[in-house]
């Protein structure tokens, strides 16, 4: 028997392609994985495909079986032991996965290991701590006049390192931003200076390495707020994804004292209060009482409609200097992201906006999508319900990321990695 990996070691949103030979025509054939995380704690999925007339299995990501995305994403804790989140936030750990191949008696007859990474050898890591500007940079190696890209986190804090870490894979310098729950930054999100941005932008167009004049933010959830608000009011933001974003400002989330969750010029910008109904109060004390999560989007939804001047908190997305990119779950369970992002798209269509823009409604997805061919299993405990399917959220997490490095890549003249690739048939022909 012959098997074929490829790549045995790539990034983590990198496909797998797989062959074997030496089966019955026919022979259904387990492919099973096996992950350990920093805990140690063992991880397992499995699927079942069937070899062809030939005897071959062969998994190039383009048949109707179950294929390695599959295997990955279904990755799921092998007792109750461990149910964290999958991403171990900024250590960048890679993730070394054993695949074990066994014919149709059980018996094992091939075993290999994959290693998936989300930052390959030639993306460089630098802390960036200033008085300005708090984060990590991430950017290809002895590159210049690099497209760069702002990445700003969610409602969670601190910085989205694997997310930046995957983008300057594909050719840019990205800025993993903190801008709260980040020390010596602010610890909950409140009424946070718009300026942290601007002095973002600032910081990346004085490095060596980076074309000032190509510059762009991606924001998730509470951070595309942040993205598509800062972008509005900084002509240097030449681009904007906002993955799960709000179409207003909200409330911000400190306790007890109700203002806005930005400010400029050390004013409070126009925000939306949460406005919750009498039901609403009651039906969350009873879910957190039970220690259930608790959906947010109706409190979204009603804060919307009873607001007295809504409109004065709506982001001015017409005034964005580039491009926009919009991604919304339709099952979104945490705030209504499909009807805001379309509110927005109807702004900005009926302001005659010069550049793209486009909305990416994920199917079945939620508010928690999957960054690519990592395991989809969401941790329990959470305190609010973030809608859609493990299935669904990957698949929309993948469709999210290629739509995300395809709009970068239109607009951008991203560096290009110079690794030669060998390709698969040449690989096979040698073994």
């Amino acid at each position: 028997m012959t098997c074929f990996l490829y790549p045995d070691i790539g990034r983590v949103d990198e496909t797998i392609r797989f062959h074997m030979d030496g089966f019955s025509p026919g022979e259904k054939v387990t492919i099973e994985a096996l992950w350990r995380d920093a805990l140690e704690h063992p991880w397992h999925s499995a699927i079942t495909v069937h070899a062809d007339e030939e005897g071959k299995v062969q998994i190039n990501g383009d048949s109707q079986e179950p294929d390695f995305r599959t295997l990955l994403r279904e990755l799921k804790p092998a007792s109750g032991d461990s149910d964290q989140s999958v991403l171990q936030r900024n250590t960048l750990a890679p993730f070394h996965i054993t695949i074990t191949i066994l014919n149709e008696d059980g018996d094992m007859v091939a075993e290999r290991v994959v290693t998936r990474m989300f930052r390959e050898e030639h993306v460089q890591r630098e802390e960036v701590d200033t008085p300005d500007c708090q984060g990590t940079f991430f950017f290809p190696e002895n590159e210049l006049a690099l497209p760069a890209v702002i990445v700003l986190g969610g409602s969670e804090g601190g910085t989205y390192d694997e997310t930046a870490a995957l983008l300057a894979s594909h050719g840019y310098g990205v800025l993993a931003l903190g801008y709260f729950g980040y020390p010596p930054l602010p610890h909950d999100l409140h009424e946070i200076p718009l300026e942290t941005v601007d002095r973002a932008v600032e910081w990346l167009s004085e490095q060596p390495n980076i074309n000032g004049n190509e510059i762009s933010c991606l924001g998730i959830s509470k951070g595309g707020e942040l993205a598509l608000l800062a972008a509005s009011q900084n002509s240097r933001i030449k681009a904007v994804i906002g993955e799960m974003p709000p179409s207003h400002v909200f409330q911000s989330h400190r306790q007890g004292l109700k203002s806005s969750s930005w400010t400029k010029d050390g004013e409070p910008i126009p925000f939306v209060p949460y406005s919750l109904s009498l039901g609403m109060r009651l039906e969350q004390l009873v879910t957190q009482w039970k220690n259930e999560a608790v959906s947010m989007r109706p409190v979204y939804e009603r804060s919307l409609e009873k607001a007295k001047d809504a409109s004065a908190a709506a982001i001015p997305v017409e005034k964005i200097n580039g491009p926009i990119l919009l991604i919304s779950g339709k099952e979104d369970s945490l705030w209504p992201s499909g009807p805001m992002c379309e509110s927005m798209m109807e702004r900005l269509s009926g302001s005659s906006f010069p550049h793209e823009k486009r909305h990416v409604a994920l199917e079945g997805a939620g508010h928690v999508i999957t960054i690519p061919y990592l395991p989809a299993h969401q941790p329990s405990g959470r305190p609010f319900l973030t809608g859609g399917t493990e299935e669904a959220n990957a698949l929309g997490g993948e469709k999210a990321w290629t739509e995300t490095v395809a709009f970068l890549d239109r607009h951008f003249s991203p560096s290009r990695a110079k690794i030669e690739t060998v390709p698969m048939q040449r690989q096979q022909q040698t073994q």
